[in-house]
């Protein structure tokens, strides 16, 4: 066989690289090469995708400055102002027309009073059990008790007692005996609602009359001079009345007077007369 010459430099081709590339071997290669080189080319870039697969691009502020949700600490939770109570209903008693009376300025106590003699002496008091009544519209004044003081020993005897409200109404007794009063009389009332209206009675404008003469009430005590009675209920109240009688020791009998009720605000005519035939 003969056996030919190569010229000088050139290189012998290497029997296993000559295999490889053979069309049978260099096709599937170049389709290894094209889907790598397609994956690359397509790759999804470091922007964060959502559940569907679809690429979502955030937007970056203009601003060197970070993000506000970067940075912001977590809110104090929002403190609520408590909602106002609601007010309690009105009571039926306040409802009713002038029950709520106007405060009044808290009365001054006579200095005099405290350097008065606290030894009031033996008892002097004239009581008499009661049993008058009057009833207008369903309402009922049944004077159960009165009581005549001659109204120095009765200032006397609140002093003894002492405290703010007895010191008040014994400082309202003198102003009364400054002005030529001579007794004071108490008269214990039960007042009663049989009616199925509210009843309202004014003892503020209640009056005694006495030795021809009519005098004001200077207090209540047991309850308020506007006197609320709820249907089918009843108070225990107290008049007290400075009286002038240079006659005897005693007064005599005695009228009181009472203005009518008022039902359910209503104003109702006539009057309480109630004629309490004390010594």
């Amino acid at each position: 066989m003969e056996t030919r010459s190569r010229p000088p430099g050139t290189l012998e081709p290497n029997a296993a690289l000559g295999r490889f590339l053979r069309p049978a071997y260099l096709l599937p290669a170049a389709v290894v090469i094209a889907a790598l080189l397609l994956a690359v080319a397509v790759q999804p870039s470091p922007q964060h995708s959502n559940a569907t697969g679809s690429v979502r691009v955030e937007s970056i502020a203009a601003s060197p400055t970070p993000r506000a949700a970067a940075t912001r600490t977590p809110a104090s939770p929002t403190r609520e102002e408590p909602s106002p109570s609601p007010s309690p209903p009105a009571s039926p008693e306040e409802a009713v027309a002038g029950a709520r009376s106007t405060p009044s300025a808290t009365p001054t106590i006579d200095p005099s009073l405290l350097q008065q003699p606290t030894q009031c002496g033996t008892l002097r008091e004239t009581a008499v059990a009661l049993s008058v009544e009057q009833a207008i519209s369903g309402i009922s004044v049944r004077a159960t008790r009165a009581a005549v003081y001659p109204i120095e020993y009765f200032s006397c005897i609140l002093v003894a007692a002492g405290g703010s409200e007895s010191l008040q109404l014994a400082s309202a007794i003198r102003k009364q005996e400054t002005a030529g009063m001579t007794h004071v009389v108490l008269v214990d009332l039960w007042v009663a609602n049989g009616s199925k209206l509210f009843g309202q009675l004014n003892l503020r404008t209640a009056t005694l009359a006495a030795a021809g003469q009519s005098f004001g009430a200077v207090a209540t005590l047991g309850a308020r001079s506007e006197l609320v009675i709820a249907s089918g209920q009843g108070r225990n109240v107290t008049i007290v009345a400075a009286v002038r009688n240079t006659v005897g020791e005693s007064v005599g009998p005695i009228t009181l007077v009472i203005d009518a009720p008022l039902a359910a605000g209503t104003p109702v005519a006539g009057k309480y007369q109630l004629f309490l035939p004390t010594p």
